[in-house]
């Protein structure tokens, strides 16, 4: 019996819930998301402030959950690189999208990571906002 309610609750989140996401959704995310990259590039914080919603949460690598506020003081710090992988992306709800990606970032002075970022966007005010982000530290592997 256990089996069989699970078989439907992943039937329903994969074909209920889980529908595919337009193009258009997706190039205006993707927009935003360039638009975050120079945000993080130039210390914009004018232009990260319309991307980030006001109730933003976001968990840093640590596990450390920081507002918007913080998430705005964090774009002070200079960044040398920032690049990104293929976006994936997963409808959630009609103005709900969730993404998942590689980021590629630098500090000045600190060496390069990489990072697997769960986002959540939202669609309000004419245009798509990060609700949620969780930030997840990919150790690289020792080469022996």
């Amino acid at each position: 019996m256990k089996s069989i309610i699970t078989f439907c609750c992943c039937f329903f989140f994969l074909f209920g819930i889980a529908q595919e996401v337009s193009n258009e959704k997706k190039q205006q995310i993707k927009d935003q998301i360039a638009q975050l990259r120079t945000a993080h590039l130039n210390s914009d914080i004018d232009l990260a402030t319309k991307i980030y919603h006001p109730n933003l949460i976001l968990t840093s690598q640590s596990g450390k959950k920081y507002n918007t506020k913080v998430a705005l003081l964090n774009l002070k710090n200079t960044f040398e690189s920032y690049e990104n992988s293929a976006i994936e992306f997963l409808n959630l709800a009609e103005n709900v999208v969730l993404t998942n990606y590689i980021n590629e970032r630098k500090y000045k002075d600190f060496d390069k990571g990489r990072f697997r970022l769960t986002v959540i966007w939202i669609f309000e005010k004419e245009r798509w906002q990060i609700i949620s982000m969780q930030s997840s530290k990919i150790k690289e592997r020792i080469k022996k």
